[in-house]
């Protein structure tokens, strides 16, 4: 569940309440019977999502059923005020898991975006999973050159909007954090300077 984005909880072996939410975190972004356990279906789906910890494998949170559009993202269980929250973002043909925010801070707001090349490694904490670290400008495609969006669950403007690994604990201030171990980490910076590559240096990302 970790793995895939959903926060069970400290590792104590025992399947508490909290590991049960995040399983029916997973199962509703699947589009499976939400029960809280991990059946032959829910089974199935970790395995086909590349979660079995042989794989590294990019996550098609579709199942194969219909693509995921390429440049969007979508937000598992968006939220009105503070609170985490996990999603999917697809670049490059590619689909990954992400979450934003906490229990103190507000998400990714949702809306169009411009991606732009910021920093393709980097060390500092917060920025870094796994030894890989990047980050990727966020920014409101009506104000060229800044990374500002108007937020109106929080009444500001949200800035620094980033887009790179979800370093440290689960979520992040605003910036959409990437789950995944080091060669998914790496996947994914190398989809996204692809698609700035082929793009002429800005993406057109849309959050739902």
């Amino acid at each position: 569940m970790r793995r895939a984005g959903f926060n069970p909880g400290g590792t104590d072996g025992t399947f508490g309440a909290r590991t049960r939410a995040a399983v029916e975190q997973y199962q509703r972004a699947r589009r499976l019977d939400v029960d809280g356990i991990v059946g032959t279906q829910t089974m199935a789906a970790l395995r086909r999502d590349g979660f079995d910890r042989r794989t590294t494998a990019p996550v098609d949170i579709t199942g194969g059923n219909t693509r995921a559009t390429n440049g969007t993202a979508r937000i598992d269980n968006p939220r009105q005020g503070r609170g985490m929250v996990t999603g999917t973002v697809t670049v490059n043909g590619n689909t990954y898991r992400f979450n934003s925010g906490s229990s103190r801070l507000f998400s990714t707001p949702q809306g169009t975006y411009n991606v732009r090349a910021h920093m393709n490694s980097r060390s500092d904490a917060g920025f870094t999973r796994d030894g890989v670290g990047f980050s990727f400008v966020m920014e409101d495609p009506r104000r060229p050159g800044s990374d500002r969006f108007y937020d109106p669950r929080a009444g500001r403007d949200r800035q620094y909007l980033r887009i790179h690994p979800d370093g440290g604990g689960a979520g992040t201030a605003g910036c959409m954090g990437i789950v995944g171990n080091a060669a998914e980490l790496r996947r994914f910076r190398a989809d996204m300077n692809a698609e700035l590559a082929r793009n002429g240096g800005t993406y057109t990302l849309r959050v739902n």
